[in-house]
């Protein structure tokens, strides 16, 4: 190293800005080919995916209070609305609020729309609590579900704007198994 620094200390002050601008320009051009060669490898090895993951279709489970229940395959990037509409549309008894319209869907998902009774009805009486429009009161009324848990289902709500699945519940903190699979039936989105 320190042959190195005397070499350099013995070039002419207009050879060291020439050799200092030279060692500048080559790890400029080096670096722009060694990025540019990453983003080449980097767009060739997510290029297949990101296909997959934007293009095909999905299956999707309509049921409830539509007027022709059944399995229904979608174009990647659908809609629940799409979905409802392929079903036939709302039955009489349909509450469309029960469902969000606008929320994307994903493959193998099962929307189901809820009537007024449906809606209505306490959970253990056949009724379904909506985890995207619930209060704090509806939530405790599930099994395991006190004031402390319904707080943190409503601020975990809160902060991802709406459960797209009701399996996200497990996401909650204090959200097992045992309390999940007792009050999972009773939900809906």
């Amino acid at each position: 190293m320190a042959q190195i620094i005397q070499w350099f200390q013995a070039l002419s002050q207009l050879s060291r800005k020439k050799f200092i601008a030279a060692t500048v320009a080559i790890g400029l051009v080096a670096g722009f080919f060694f990025s540019q060669g990453q983003m080449q490898d980097s767009a060739s090895v997510l290029a297949p995916d990101a296909l997959e993951i934007s293009s095909g279709s999905l299956f999707i489970h309509v049921v409830g209070e539509v007027a022709k229940p059944g399995l229904y395959e979608l174009k990647f990037g659908a809609r629940v609305e799409e979905a409802i509409e392929l079903a036939g549309g709302f039955s009489a008894d349909a509450v469309a609020s029960s469902v969000n319209l606008a929320r994307m869907l994903s493959d193998g998902e099962q929307v189901v729309v809820l009537s007024q009774s449906q809606l209505s009805a306490a959970p253990g009486e056949g009724g379904f609590i909506s985890l995207n429009t619930a209060s704090q009161l509806q939530l405790e009324e599930l099994p395991g579900v006190g004031p402390a848990l319904a707080g943190r289902i409503i601020a975990y709500r809160d902060e991802i704007g709406s459960f797209s699945e009701v399996s996200q519940l497990r996401e909650v903190s204090g959200i097992g198994s045992k309390v999940f699979a007792a009050i999972s039936e009773k939900l809906t989105l």
